[in-house]
């Protein structure tokens, strides 16, 4: 078999074993994604659809100044169909799957593997470590109520402010990517990848608190310890890295926090379609960036096609 025939089919593999892995985390609860969707509002599920798809927007953005940072610049086009596509796998059980896949896929621009390896470990750590301090912080303020105390939540604040340390970044950059990459991680780097992931986080907020449906209310307030809940949930889930997608932590984690406010049948509604929402949204992104990309720039040649 050719190399062309086994990227073709490693390729079809991965888009098969992602699909397989969305799917079975709605096994055998079709039943309930049916009932919270009829009690849903059809304008606010895909208005939940709309902004998570602007909060993965983002993060693809944050990516692609990551890998030009790194000494890869790449054009925002290919950037996302890099990022979204392999992002997938994340529906595969691991930790390495979106690394591998978008080491490979960077290969059709030129984007060598250490580079590209160490560009998604520091988005990992800002995307994930931005959360739980969002999360903690406002835990430790109050805002959020929990069962833990609040100085634990400022332990938890304070140890994510630490790990997401310009020297911190710039040290795994480095230690990744090689010496002859550009891994200058600086203030302002650090600035710009908590910022995107501020908004990221709050579109995430609002898609999940608009299908809180009518047991929230109009005020900021919700919106903001929805938004504190979600941050803290999709941390343990990226945490949890033996579920696909961080099944089940995910889940735990957002109806523990939000089922004080909502009550915990309205939280436990939200998580099971603010997981329906953000994989429709997922496979949205890559599947549109993916075409764009496609109709941009030929097929490349085999030796450096992507899986």
């Amino acid at each position: 078999m050719t190399r062309a025939r086994l990227l073709r089919l490693a390729r079809a593999c991965f888009l098969v074993l992602t699909v397989a892995g969305a799917w079975w985390g709605f096994r055998g609860r079709w039943d309930e994604i049916g009932e919270a969707l009829a009690s849903a509002s059809p304008v606010h599920t895909l208005a939940a659809v709309a902004l998570t798809l602007c909060g993965l927007a983002l993060t693809s953005v944050l990516w692609r100044h990551l890998l030009a940072r790194l000494g890869a610049p790449v054009p925002q086009r290919d950037a996302a169909a890099i990022f979204f596509v392999g992002q997938l796998g994340k529906y595969i059980p691991g930790s390495v799957w979106t690394f591998a896949a978008q080491a490979q896929l960077g290969r059709r621009n030129r984007v060598p593997a250490r580079s590209s390896v160490a560009a998604s470990s520091v988005f990992l750590l800002l995307h994930t470590f931005s959360g739980v301090l969002l999360g903690s912080t406002l835990a430790a303020a109050g805002v959020v109520g929990t069962d833990l105390p609040r100085w634990l939540w400022g332990l938890a604040a304070l140890g994510s402010a630490a790990l997401l340390a310009p020297p911190l970044v710039r040290r795994i950059g480095s230690r990744i990517a090689g010496p002859e990459a550009d891994a200058a991680f600086d203030v302002r780097d650090l600035l710009v990848g908590l910022g995107l992931m501020a908004a990221v986080w709050l579109a995430y907020g609002a898609a999940a608190q608009t299908l809180v449906g009518p047991a929230g209310s109009a005020d900021g307030r919700d919106l903001v310890v929805t938004t504190a809940a979600f941050a803290l949930s999709h941390a343990a889930g990226v945490l949890l890295v033996v579920a696909p997608a961080g099944l089940g932590a995910r889940e735990a984690v957002l109806v523990a926090l939000l089922g004080p406010v909502t009550g915990v049948a309205t939280a436990a509604a939200v998580a099971l379609l603010a997981r329906l929402v953000h994989t429709v949204a997922d496979f949205a992104a890559a599947g549109t960036s993916a075409l764009a990309a496609r109709r941009r720039s030929p097929e490349p040649q085999a030796e450096t096609a992507p899986c």
